[in-house]
């Protein structure tokens, strides 16, 4: 019914016809299985020597991503990464997802940032470099509403930030008025393409309806955002069959929306509330060949890595495929402010990469990378929490 609404006011608001939705189909259509998604197939697999994938993937992204003024497509070329930062807005939930830091009845400390107070928070990262920020809320719709959100967006562009959004699935009206605000990107995991797992780890609230959140990129990329972040939470189902299925659904939309830019982010389960245990946990290995089997089939995507994992990674999978990187993130409302105590209890997952801003940038450089403290002109942005 939700979608059916959402359609009818599309039309009427007459934005440009398009054929039927249908993500669903796509994801689950193995027919079409040729081409990019075989060929990532073929890089996880054990069998292949994990230096020749990496060193692939490596010339790819050096071929696509070179720093402005660099020679790229060389081994020598200076290559340019993205640093952003993840503004987490409001910690009140009302989904049931049993991996979350913020499921709700968790008796945890909740927070909801007042936009002054979210503008003092997106001021102390401006202040450490920041000039691209994501906006990240859990799903509480008496606080986080479409208006909050365009208030806080239209202030950060005004002060000179470009904000994407990681929130709550919403209908096309309510992400054209974020795209009017200045949203110029999306993350929206879909978690696990399975659709059983799903329904599992989603037994209640508004995050417990698959298609909605599977359509959702959909509906926003119908609003105009124009780059679309992709994504799956590996522990949760057969990562190979998550993978794969995250890659149909690009594909999908790719031919629907030839004009927008894609970008993908894969994080790992560390730490759950109590009682649960990611069933198909995805060890270190795998977890590199799955960021460049995404590079190889997707050469000119967008691949984001969060603080969830540790530096020593972060800067392997940086020098291989990575593209743009958070750095000094905190996962709980208010948690950049200068007095606020260092606090696990509430966040929404541990911080493994504990590295200020200040000191991701030194080793980018030492490492020689261009690192890059606002979006390209060209080039919107995306990032993942």
């Amino acid at each position: 019914m939700a979608d059916a609404l959402d359609l009818a006011a599309n039309e009427l608001a007459g934005r440009a016809p398009r054929p039927p939705r249908a993500p669903r189909r796509a994801v689950h259509d193995t027919s079409g299985d040729t081409g990019p998604i075989a060929e990532a197939r073929a890089v996880l697999d054990p069998s292949v020597e994990l230096e020749e994938v990496t060193r692939r993937a490596r010339r790819l992204t050096q071929e696509r991503f070179a720093a402005p003024g660099s020679s790229g497509g060389t081994a020598s070329g200076k290559r340019r990464m993205l640093l952003y930062a993840p503004l987490y807005l409001s910690s009140y939930c009302l989904n049931y997802c049993t991996y979350c830091g913020f499921r709700h009845p968790r008796p945890i400390e909740r927070r909801h940032l007042s936009a002054r107070k979210a503008l003092q928070e997106a001021e102390i990262l401006r202040s450490r470099g920041f000039r691209h920020l994501l906006l990240v809320a859990g799903d509480f719709p008496r606080l986080t509403t479409t208006g909050y959100f365009a208030e806080i967006i239209r202030a950060l562009k005004a002060r000179g930030i470009e904000p994407a959004v990681e929130i709550a699935p919403l209908a096309t009206d309510s992400y054209a008025e974020l795209v009017a605000a200045g949203a110029c990107g999306i993350t929206l995991y879909q978690e696990t393409y399975h659709e059983g797992h799903y329904g599992r780890y989603h037994p209640r609230g508004t995050k417990a309806r698959f298609d909605w959140r599977l359509e959702g990129i959909e509906r926003a990329a119908e609003a105009g955002m124009r780059r679309l972040g992709l994504g799956i939470l590996l522990g949760l189902a057969d990562p190979r069959d998550d993978l794969a299925a995250m890659m149909r659904h690009a594909l999908y939309l790719q031919a629907r929306f030839p004009d927008r830019a894609l970008a993908f982010s894969l994080p790992r389960i560390y730490e759950a509330p109590p009682g649960f245990l990611a069933p198909h946990p995805v060890d270190d290995e795998t977890f590199v060949r799955m960021y460049c089997a995404v590079r190889i089939a997707f050469p000119d995507a967008e691949l984001v890595l969060s603080t969830r994992e540790p530096a020593p990674l972060r800067n392997r999978l940086a020098q291989i495929c990575i593209t743009q990187m958070s750095a000094g993130s905190r996962t709980v409302p208010g948690g950049y402010e200068e007095a606020a105590p260092d606090c696990r209890f509430g966040q929404q997952f541990p911080v493994s990469d504990r590295r200020s801003p200040a000191e991701v940038a030194a080793w980018l450089q030492s490492a020689g990378f261009q690192p890059v403290w606002e979006i390209p002109q060209h080039e919107p942005a995306i990032g993942a929490g």
